[in-house]
């Protein structure tokens, strides 16, 4: 997956919380874990609980290590600021491209999600996660729990990136009230390293895929501690976008489909598991890494980054050629906690059996055409799909893609523009290609492999649509997060798993003999169609991807 966030987006930063010298006022809400008092803030009717520490600190001899239960909690804690978040590069949410065209897109992006001023460091508790529930909330409410899971490509981001008290206050006015954990992993920019480790080093210390397992340690707290929230531990949703939603359908396929009672239900937006490198393939990565350290040479390699300070793992990583330092560390194929490639796994109906609701926007592709505008000839796309985009695709493959997906710019994308907004010749039909490939292929094959054994539902986001670059990646969250009419499809799901709420048009399960699918207009209006649209040219670059993995 060309992990689009790693060139355009950079991590939000967040401010430090620690065990309290000084704590709010006693006005503020606390809840009793263990043996400690957390005492966090108040937002309006929302009750935030943030900087919650569900996993030991990740650092000293913990470092590269899988996550570690927390210890029993004792004394005061400070929960009125966000934790840590782990060392990344960059202060914004959006970084400014000063492309006219974008500003409008970063502008309404950045009202969405405000960003807070940068505070980083290894020496943090990074794992950590906040938690907002409706005021007053008491143990034994049983209130359903989304778990939000950050986006950010592996690579950026933080439990911050969003204000849960938003989707609180939505759910009481609609008297259907829920709260929202939300979580940071070992994904940011530096903590790539930390968190995606590749090369048989890491598969030989069982640490491949450590931002998967920090999920899963987080969900294990939450059945732990979510009573004392008011939550039910019973019914725990996943909800996320781009590689939250990725997580969220990964976490499905875990442990052969069974979630080990951690979670009920799932909403993956944007993000679909995808095929893989495997660990091995990803050797190189690691020795490049290794090699711009001090480790250079050393029979223990991986001990030896241990002991590294900081600042040199930090300048090693800064070192790395940018194929190296923003696509390349990545899930991987461990088979250990992905025990298959993910389109094996379903086939083979290893794959929880649960409602889940997953969708994308029209347009996913025109974000990371925006790192491709140099390739303007037909013979540029083809090297670019048999080296980068199905890496190792003969020629007459390629020649089989060009037929389904014409440079003409009418049938690129943003998709339903005519000939407008063609910034290069081929810039529409490498939009149109890069959004099949890594977003509508991947979602229609868990559809085909899951409709029928378990509640499903599918949308299409066509909202927000800017000139040049229509419903790009992750637009939908506007409508989420706004909040809009989709934030009370997901306030349903949570509740009753089932995202029709008695108002507006019956959103109908998705089926391989009817793959009806709701649409989202530029409007915000809601029709339902059939989900069928570039049908034998998604049919062909899935079955592609799977013998070709990007």
């Amino acid at each position: 997956m060309s992990n689009i966030f790693a060139m355009l987006i950079t991590g939000l930063s967040l401010i430090s919380l620690s065990t309290a010298l000084t704590v709010p006022s006693t006005g503020s809400p606390s809840i009793l874990l263990d043996e400690g008092v957390f005492i966090g803030k108040r937002i309006h009717n929302t009750d935030a609980f943030l900087g919650i520490s569900y996993a030991e600190p990740p650092v000293g001899n913990l470092r590269f290590r899988q996550p570690e239960e927390i210890a029993p909690y004792s004394g005061t804690y400070n929960a009125s600021q966000f934790g840590n978040i782990c060392p990344q590069e960059g202060a914004g949410l959006v970084v400014a491209t000063n492309i006219s065209y974008m500003i409008p897109f970063e502008e309404t992006y950045n009202a969405v999600f405000p960003s807070l001023q940068v505070a980083q460091s290894e020496d943090c508790e990074c794992l950590n996660l906040d938690v907002y529930i409706p005021a007053g909330t008491k143990p034994g409410k049983n209130l359903p729990v989304l778990m939000w899971m950050p986006f950010g490509g592996f690579l950026d981001g933080g439990s911050s990136t969003v204000n849960g008290a938003v989707i609180v206050e939505r759910s009481l006015q609609n008297r259907e009230p829920v709260i929202i954990p939300s979580t940071s992993i070992h994904n940011s920019n530096a903590r790539a390293v930390f968190g995606f480790l590749p090369g048989q080093e890491a598969k030989d210390a069982g640490i491949t895929n450590l931002g998967l397992r920090d999920q899963r340690q987080a969900l294990r707290w939450i059945q732990r501690y979510i009573h004392q929230f008011g939550g039910n531990p019973a019914k725990v949703i996943l909800w996320g976008a781009n590689a939250g939603g990725i997580s969220a359908g990964l976490q499905m396929l875990n442990n052969g489909g069974d979630t080990e009672g951690l979670f009920s239900a799932a909403w993956m937006q944007s993000g679909i598991p995808i095929p893989l490198n495997t660990y091995s393939q990803l050797q190189g990565t690691y020795d490049i890494f290794v090699n711009k350290t001090s480790c250079k040479g050393s029979s223990e390699s991986l001990e030896c980054l241990r002991q590294l300070p900081l600042e040199e793992l930090l300048e090693a990583m800064a070192a790395l050629p940018d194929e190296q330092r923003f696509l390349r560390w990545q899930v991987l194929l461990d088979y250990d906690f992905i025990a298959e490639q993910p389109e094996t796994l379903l086939r083979q109906g290893k794959v929880a059996r649960i409602p889940f609701v997953i969708g994308c926007t029209e347009d996913e592709g025109t974000l990371g055409a925006q790192n491709l505008t140099d390739i303007e000839t037909d013979e540029e796309v083809a090297t670019w799909l048999m080296q980068e985009g199905l890496p190792g695709i003969p020629m007459d493959a390629v020649e089989e893609i060009f037929t389904l997906y014409p440079s003409d710019p009418a049938a690129g994308s943003p998709f339903g523009t005519g000939d407008l907004y063609a910034i290069t010749p081929q810039y529409k039909r490498i939009s149109a290609l890069i959004g099949d490939i890594e977003y509508h292929s991947q979602r229609r094959f868990f559809l085909n492999h899951t409709a029928g054994y378990q509640d499903t539902w599918s949308y299409l986001s066509k909202e927000f649509k800017y000139p040049f670059i229509g419903a790009l990646d992750l637009t939908d969250l506007f409508n989420i997060w706004g909040p809009g009419d989709l934030t009370d499809r997901l306030i349903s799901f949570a509740n009753t798993q089932n995202p029709n709420n008695g108002t507006g048009i019956d959103w109908p399960q998705w089926s391989i003999s009817a793959p009806h699918q709701l649409n989202i207009h530029n409007d915000s209006s809601f029709t339902v169609e059939d989900d069928t649209f570039r049908a034998e040219g998604i049919d062909l670059l899935m079955t592609l991807n799977i013998q070709y993995p990007e």
